[in-house]
């Protein structure tokens, strides 16, 4: 083994101790060994320096000198200041987020208003000046007392006068939150103003909705507040816009329906359904299978499966989008915080509350030509309750 050239440092005060022998020397540091001890400082008052495991002395951390989470046996331990400026910079980053979130929110909103409020407008202007005459003002506008609107679904075939295939009379009250629905066959014999007695969708294909308007009104003794006009031939583009309708049809339908100028044989299995437009038009139009009161029925089925869909969570969402399309097919006196409250109506309105009414008559043949001819009592009696609630 080689020696051992490593020398022994000495102390001449260490020598004189009677010491017992070691393997080792411990070093120590002359600095060190020299430091006076600290005097405690002002923040740390009353406190005593510590003395160190080589026998010096040696100040004890400040809290301001340790780290945060940090003990004085090094040791981790409880979170520091760090944590509360940790938890404002979260909160901060959240209500950030939030503003900014609450700020596309009202421009997507905004934008979306003039969208439809742009389609509203354009709705209003081809209202005909003798439809806003026919029409009586609602005192207090709509949700402060009960609105009539008269719904009409017109379409020109070739060769064809115009005429209002659907006449639909609609109570709204929002107080009392109900909806009513009063079917109209389009071949009620009534007498229409200034044409005498013909059947009811004559006085669309004469004087326009302006003349349907004035003969409603005869024909059931109340004002007509409001009006929404359906062109058909916007119809399928509607439904489908919201995805189809969910239509139960109540038994087998086989029949002809017009295309054109020419037929086309239609059939429809009794039992739930999911139709598109084209085909939810053909169900609410055709009528040679049986009749018009059962084809009435259909179309309040098809309005009541419309305004499901209308109102489904999906359809709700994307309403801001969908909105300004389906106005374009309408044309209508509502303005557009008209039809938001209709539409917040519609949502409060229990189902239950929803009620189906129709004028019902007997089919009678005068001159050749086939009418209903309505029991003035029965038809008296169904107007009031259309009124009650």
């Amino acid at each position: 083994m080689k020696a051992n050239n490593c020398k022994r440092f000495s102390h001449p005060d260490l020598d004189n101790e009677q010491k017992p022998e070691k393997p080792y020397t411990r070093y120590k540091s002359s600095r060190l060994r020299s430091r006076k001890p600290l005097k405690p400082s002002s923040r740390g008052k009353g406190k005593e320096p510590a003395a160190d495991a080589a026998g010096g002395w040696s100040p004890e951390p400040s809290g301001e000198s340790r780290l945060p989470g940090v003990s004085e046996s090094g040791t981790p331990g409880p979170r520091g200041p760090s944590a509360p400026r940790r938890k404002r910079r979260w909160a901060r980053w959240v209500g950030y987020s939030l503003l900014v979130l609450l700020v596309l929110a009202l421009i997507g909103g905004g934008i979306s208003y003039w969208r439809l409020d742009r389609s509203v407008k354009a709705s209003n202007a081809r209202v005909p000046v003798d439809v806003r005459q026919a029409l009586d003002s609602v005192p207090g506008g709509i949700g402060s007392s009960p609105v009539n609107i008269l719904f009409l679904g017109s379409d020109q075939r070739p060769g064809e006068n115009a005429r209002s295939d659907t006449i639909l009379l609609i109570r709204i009250d929002g107080q009392k939150k109900i909806i009513s629905q009063l079917s109209i066959p389009r071949d009620t014999l009534v007498n229409i103003p200034g044409y005498g007695r013909d059947k009811i969708n004559a006085a669309y294909a004469w004087g326009g909705p302006a003349l349907t308007i004035k003969t409603v009104e005869q024909l059931t003794g109340l004002p007509i507040n409001h009006y929404v006009e359906l062109n058909f031939a916007g119809f399928p583009s509607i439904v489908d816009s919201l995805g189809g309708v969910d239509i139960d049809v109540p038994k087998t339908i086989d029949s002809q329906y017009p295309s054109g100028l020419d037929w086309t044989q239609v059939h429809f299995d009794a039992g739930p359904q999911h139709m598109s437009g084209d085909r939810a038009l053909v169900y609410v139009r055709v009528r040679y299978s049986d009749d018009d009161f059962q084809r009435m029925g259909r179309q309040q089925q098809f309005m009541e499966a419309l305004q499901k869909k209308v109102n489904s969570p999906f359809n709700l969402a994307r309403m801001p989008l969908l909105a300004p399309g389906m106005v374009d097919n309408i044309t209508t006196d509502l303005s557009t915080n008209d039809l938001m409250r209709l539409g917040w109506i519609k949502f409060r309105t229990p189902a239950d509350q929803n009620r189906k009414f129709v004028l019902a008559g007997s089919g009678e043949d005068i001159g050749g030509v086939s009418y209903v001819v309505l029991d003035e009592a029965a038809a008296r009696s169904t107007i009031r309750d259309f009124l009650s609630g």
